[in-house]
Parts: C-alpha cells; sequence; structure tokens
C-alpha cells in the first residue's frame, strides 16, 4: 500500500475511533451515576481498575506507535487516541461522582471538566466540592503528567528519528 494510502486510511481510522469513543462515553450505562446507595469503595475499585486497563491500553498504543515502519499520521493517531482515552475515562468518572461536584450536571459538564483539567485551564465553572472527587481531580493531573506525557514524549521522540514520513 502507498504511504499517502496509508496515511490517509490513519487520519480515517482517528476519526472514527474518536468518534467511537466519545459516542460510547455518551450511550453506555453507567449503573453506579446517581444512584441511591452510597457505593464510593466500588466506585474508587471501578475507578482503580479502570485506571489500570487505561495504563495498558497506553502502553500498547505507545509500543505500536514505535514501530519503525509507522508512517507520521499512524503516530499521530496513536497521541489522538491516547488523549480520547483519558479524557473520557477521567470524564465517566467525573459523572459517576457529580454530586461531589458544584455546576457538574450532564455528561457533556463532565466531558468538559476533563478537557479543561487536561489542558489545566480550571474556569471554576465546575468546581470539585466533596473529597472523592477532590481526589478524582487529583488523581487526573498526576496521571496526566505523569503517564500520558510520559507516552506522548516517547511517541514524539519516536517521530523525530529517521525513517518514513
Amino acid at each position: 500500500m502507498c504511504p499517502s494510502r496509508t496515511g490517509m486510511l490513519a487520519w480515517l481510522r482517528t476519526a472514527g475511533a474518536i468518534v467511537v469513543i466519545i459516542g460510547l462515553y455518551f450511550v453506555a450505562p453507567m449503573p453506579w451515576a446517581r444512584s441511591e446507595a452510597d457505593q464510593p469503595g466500588l466506585r474508587a475499585a471501578v475507578c482503580l481498575a479502570g485506571l489500570v486497563v487505561l495504563t495498558w491500553l497506553l502502553t500498547r498504543q505507545v509500543r505500536r506507535a514505535l514501530q519503525p515502519e509507522r508512517l507520521f499520521a499512524e503516530r499521530l493517531e496513536v497521541l489522538l487516541i491516547i488523549v480520547s482515552l483519558v479524557v473520557v475515562f477521567f470524564a465517566a468518572t467525573y459523572f459517576l461522582i457529580a454530586d461531589q461536584f458544584a455546576g457538574l450536571r450532564t455528561r457533556l459538564d463532565a466531558l468538559y471538566f476533563s478537557v479543561t483539567t487536561l489542558g489545566t485551564l480550571g474556569y471554576g465553572d465546575i468546581v470539585p466540592i466533596g473529597q472523592g472527587a477532590r481526589v478524582a481531580v487529583m488523581v487526573q493531573v498526576v496521571f496526566d503528567l505523569i503517564i500520558v506525557t510520559s507516552a506522548l514524549t516517547i511517541v514524539v521522540g519516536g517521530m523525530r528519528r529517521p525513517g518514513k514520513s
């Protein structure tokens, strides 16, 4: 397959993957959201398991991106998918504990807050007021700084190596 066609397929896969990731976030049932019974232990276990799976997926994607035959578009695909997965994971986490936030009522609010946290913007319109929410935000900040930044640095460093463009 010619490089330009492979690159175009990578862009299409990227767009498709992002649409699917965000689409699933909006339609997937979240049975623990707004439940009557407070289940902090269960919510924490689900979030911890999710972080483990997310870290595994990121590691897998980075390894995939570092293969020398990968084109620039394919490596960029990995970066965009990584960011999308992280944003959606934390948005789902925030939605599950929405009662611990001031101003967070919908899935879109949670997605918006996750993106602003990733970008370290913090407009102040959505604020964590509960201890669990504050822990979740701190976990995202640390996760973004350590895991996501490391993954992005490795992939971008791999792009600078001589190879296909």
